[in-house]
């Protein structure tokens, strides 16, 4: 069976290739994406473990070597500068801060690269002609960061910082906050992401359910053909990890430049690490082949209903009881909740989106067929009603970016030059831009599998004097309908979930909500239909006589 696999994947027969380069496609933008959010919480951590003693305060007056303190508010040609006045309270052999030779003396200034360039404007009031030294990049956040050490004899302040080290791995604030937001940022991805595993595995779900089940009609035993679609599926996807993989180092010098935290990365600070590449060469071809698994089970099960195109179980109204659970919980505990509940909590309402969608899709089939006046729309809303599973699972990722748009439109930071809603605003635009990645990826992927799901129903059609035009505008009809259905409806979900979480206030600034919202509406209608455009060349290739 592990020849067969490895023969299929070589030779994947009719439509096939197709159908492996979009899986192929589809897992190298999730391995990437995984990637991205691995290495840049790892390099967080990083940068904070460089600048995190400026800020430290971790020891008694009477026991700690030294004590700083950050004067605020200051400005070099129009830019934040930081200024951290620095103490030695006793003589001490501590290594000196990090990217310093040695700790200052009262006098000494050292600064960062960029300050120099600029030390003009500063030399009056530090009366030095020129710096004591150059801070390296061990001891900067980022390459651009304007940083003023400055040794004195006496602080300017009641409450300075006592350190008795200055090697402290201390978490900076400013970093911590950040790190705070790419964990809700990752929770909000997350399923966007495994939905676009699901249709990565899934994209030939059809093609590969009657091939298998031919085999099991054959004498094929049920863990043979799981074996040989767990091969397939486990060389499509590695092969699609490392392509990510190598994405992701392409695009490196790209992504340090986002100005994040304060300024730009070093590219060494967001380079994955022999773990991250090991993770995420395990992670992804496991989960997509786990997708495929249960993709499959109806195989295993009832091969000949699937040769025989036996219709699937329909899906309950059970589907709408997960949908009060996020919302209930997010009310429940409110903004000044702990981290990890608020997490799990937002998670639930995106779970919920998942479960629910199936249910939504075949709800509006049955309505869509039942009033249709029409061939179009006849086959429209058989098809999605016949088996709304399938007819989900290549937009879950687009409808489930509605979510996080909702949600995100209710916490819109406003135009404040403070850092921290700086950080926002940017971190905001690249969590929008990870989502709608995800969905595009999904999206289209789906469009190609969805094409070749219905290649035979439509084969059938054409033979029965049915013209193209009506199949393929069935076909659009069929992709549209799922997004503007359950779309919208979950749009105005997510900002429900968002409203429960901040007690029922919007803390949006401005239109920034709004904007956001036809944002969302727009790249949807846009997606469905390049998906269209997409699919329609495979579809009528797929079921040429």
């Amino acid at each position: 069976m592990t020849d067969l696999g490895l023969r299929f994947v070589r030779r994947p027969g009719p439509g096939g290739r197709a159908a492996n380069l979009a899986a192929l496609g589809a897992t190298a933008i999730v391995a990437l994406l995984v990637t991205f959010l691995i290495a840049g919480s790892l390099g967080i951590s990083h940068r904070s473990d460089r600048i995190g003693w400026r800020g430290a305060d971790q020891a008694e007056a009477s026991t700690a070597i030294g004590a700083t303190h950050e004067v605020r508010e200051q400005k070099l040609n129009g830019q934040n500068l930081v200024q951290i006045d620095l103490m030695t309270v006793r003589p001490n052999n501590q290594p000196p801060p990090p990217g310093l030779d040695h700790t200052p003396k009262p006098g000494e200034v050292f600064v960062s690269p960029e300050v120099a360039k600029q030390w003009s404007s500063l030399s009056a009031k530090f009366g030095l002609d020129k710096p004591t030294g150059i801070i390296t990049d061990k001891g900067l956040s980022s390459p651009e960061e304007l940083v003023v050490v400055h040794g004195v004899d006496k602080l300017d302040t009641k409450y300075p910082n006592y350190v008795d080290s200055w090697q402290t791995e201390h978490m900076d604030s400013r970093l911590s906050g950040l790190l705070i937001a790419v964990a809700f940022g990752i929770v909000l991805v997350l399923f966007p992401l495994l939905s676009l595993v699901g249709q990565a595995a899934g994209v030939a779900a059809k093609r590969r359910e009657h091939r298998l089940a031919a085999l099991r009609l054959a004498g094929s035993t049920r863990s043979q053909v799981l074996w040989l679609s767990a091969v397939e599926q486990a060389v499509l996807s590695l092969a699609g990890a490392v392509v990510g993989l190598l994405g992701y180092v392409v695009l490196m010098p790209l992504i340090a430049r986002i100005p994040l935290g304060g300024g730009r990365w070093y590219v060494a600070d967001i380079a994955p690490n022999w773990w991250t590449v090991l993770t995420v060469l395990a992670a992804v071809p496991v989960l997509s082949v786990l997708s495929a698994m249960i993709g499959l089970g109806r195989v295993s099960i009832t091969p000949l209903g699937v040769v025989r195109g036996q219709t699937r179980k329909a899906t309950t109204a059970l589907r709408l009881v997960p949908l009060l659970i996020g919302p209930i919980a997010l009310a429940s505990l409110g903004m000044g909740a702990a981290i990890v509940p608020l997490l799990i909590a937002i998670g639930f309402g995106a779970l919920a989106v998942r479960i629910l969608g199936p249910f939504a899709v075949q709800v509006i089939g049955k309505m869509l067929a039942n009033l249709a006046n029409g061939p179009v729309a006849l086959l429209a809303g058989r098809r999605l009603a016949d088996d709304p599973k399938a007819a989900f699972r290549p937009v879950a990722a687009l409808v489930l970016s509605g979510f996080v748009t909702g949600f995100i439109s209710v916490f819109m930071p406003g135009g404040d030059d403070d850092p921290t809603w700086q950080d926002m605003r940017i971190g905001v635009a690249l969590l929008m831009g990870l989502v709608f990645l995800t969905a595009a990826a999904s999206t289209a992927a789906g469009a190609v599998g969805t094409a070749l799901d219905q290649a035979g129903p439509a084969k059938a059609l054409r033979r029965s004097g049915v013209p193209l035009t009506v199949i393929e505008r069935a076909a659009r009809l069929a992709a549209l309908v799922p997004v503007v259905g359950v779309g919208l409806p979950v749009v105005g979900f997510g900002a429900l979930c968002g409203l429960a979480l901040s007690g029922g206030q919007i803390l949006t600034q401005g239109n920034s909500g709004i904007l956001l919202l036809i944002g969302q509406i727009v790249v949807g209608l846009v997606l469905v239909a390049a998906a269209g455009m997409a699919g329609a060349p495979v579809l009528r290739k797929a079921s040429a006589n």
